[in-house]
């Protein structure tokens, strides 16, 4: 949950710009856990207790400028998103 609350509060607090590729969690679901133990089985079980709502009606946190990077810039030892916000090797 953090890397989504930390992106959103980012841009909404600093006007920052998101640069990469999109989060890989939904900014809006269930969180703070709670269990219980089955009385039988004495499995346990956890289940979400309170929704999130970091951005309202969006599915996906985009960001600002999408960089996704190719396995060939990884092989390379490359960064594209760190160049990109530098201003290097464009």
């Amino acid at each position: 949950m953090m890397v989504r609350a930390n992106a959103i509060d980012f841009r909404d607090k600093t006007k920052a710009m998101l640069v990469g590729e999109p989060i890989g969690e939904k900014p809006n679901s269930w969180s703070e856990n709670d269990e219980f133990v089955l009385p039988n089985s004495h499995l346990t079980v956890s289940y979400s207790t309170k929704f999130y709502e970091f951005a309202p009606g969006q599915k996906v946190i985009t960001p600002d400028h999408v960089i996704a990077p190719t396995w060939e810039e990884f092989r390379a030892g490359r960064d594209p998103v760190l160049e990109w916000i530098t201003g290097c090797c464009r």
